[in-house]
C-alpha cells in the first residue's frame, strides 16, 4: 500500500507542472493574438484616416478649378489663394509655394466624415501659356494654339492630424 501512495504523489506534481506550462503557452499565444489585432485595427483606422484626408484634397482640387476656370487675375500677396507665376532660382534657399508657412491658403468647401468636418485648402499658380497638344507637331505655332494653364496644389488633413494629403494638378481652363 505504501508503494502505489508513494507513486502516486510524484505523478501529482509532474501533472502539475505540465499544466502550468500549458497554461503560461496560452497565455503567450493570447497575448500575441491580442497585440496583433491592435496593430490592425490601428492601421486601418490610419488608411480610413488618409482616405478622407485624400477625398477632402480632392474636393480642394475641383473647388480651385471652380474659381480658376473663369481666369481671375493672379497677384501675389492676397488673400484669394491666387499666386502668379513661380520663378525658380538657382538659390539654395528657395522654397516652393506650397512649402512655404508665409503662402496665405483658401479654405475649400468642409466635407463631412462621419461627425467630423474636414476643410480643405488650396493655392493656384498661373504657370503661363502653353500649347495645345493639338499643335505640339507644328513650327511655328499659331498663337491661337496657346492656352493658360494653372498648377493647383490643395492640401488636407484628417481629424487629429493622423494623416496628411497633399495634391498637385495642372489644369487647363
Amino acid at each position: 500500500m505504501k508503494a502505489a501512495q508513494m507513486n502516486s504523489s510524484r505523478q501529482g506534481g509532474t501533472a502539475l507542472i505540465v499544466a502550468l506550462v500549458m497554461l503560461v503557452a496560452l497565455m503567450l499565444l493570447g497575448i500575441s493574438g491580442i497585440k496583433g489585432t491592435s496593430l490592425q485595427m490601428r492601421m486601418g483606422a490610419g488608411l480610413y484616416d488618409r482616405e478622407i484626408a485624400f477625398r477632402a484634397a480632392e474636393k480642394g482640387l475641383r473647388a480651385a478649378g471652380v474659381v480658376v476656370a473663369p481666369m481671375p487675375p493672379f497677384v501675389d500677396a492676397t488673400l484669394d489663394g491666387l499666386y502668379t507665376t513661380p520663378v525658380p532660382t538657382t538659390n539654395a534657399n528657395y522654397v516652393e509655394r506650397w512649402e512655404n508657412p508665409a503662402t496665405f491658403w483658401m479654405n475649400a468647401p468642409a466635407i463631412a466624415a462621419g461627425p467630423r468636418q474636414i476643410t480643405p485648402q488650396y493655392i493656384a499658380e498661373d504657370m503661363g501659356e502653353w500649347p495645345e497638344p493639338e499643335c505640339a507637331g507644328s513650327f511655328p505655332r499659331d498663337p491661337l494654339c496657346y492656352s493658360a494653364r494653372y498648377r493647383i496644389t490643395a492640401r488636407s488633413s484628417a481629424p487629429d492630424d493622423n494623416a496628411s494629403v497633399v495634391l498637385q494638378s495642372t489644369f487647363r481652363p
